[in-house]
């Protein structure tokens, strides 16, 4: 699948969720939300999943960022990444050493709440 095509296709799941969500089914716009982030950006995840330290620590801070697009789209990124048993173990591994790190940028984002 094409670029282009993954967007279309993304983009149609998010327009689906938004008439899901109106009708008060949560779970299912939720789980499109998902599908439409898991086709827009396939390979932030995959390269996430390989080691991507740098590309972690970004979608990590765009939790708080003040563009609600990246905002939802980082969170869904990293519920995503929790479940992926691949992902379990390249962060053991690879971002461990990171997690102080970002630990102390969220308290830093709270504090400014």
């Amino acid at each position: 699948m094409t670029p282009d095509q993954r967007l279309k296709l993304a983009q149609a799941l998010i327009t689906e969720a938004v008439v899901c969500s109106d009708k008060n089914d949560i779970d299912e716009a939720r789980h499109l939300t998902q599908l439409a982030v898991r086709h827009e950006f396939k390979d932030v995840m995959e390269s996430i999943i390989k080691g991507d330290v740098e590309l972690f620590k970004m979608t990590f801070k765009k939790m708080y960022s003040q563009n609600v697009k990246e905002k939802i789209v980082s969170r869904v990124i990293l519920d995503m990444l929790i479940e992926n048993e691949d992902f379990q173990k390249t962060f053991r591994d690879k971002y461990i050493h990171v997690s102080h790190e970002l630990w102390i940028f969220e308290k830093q984002q709270e504090w400014k709440s």
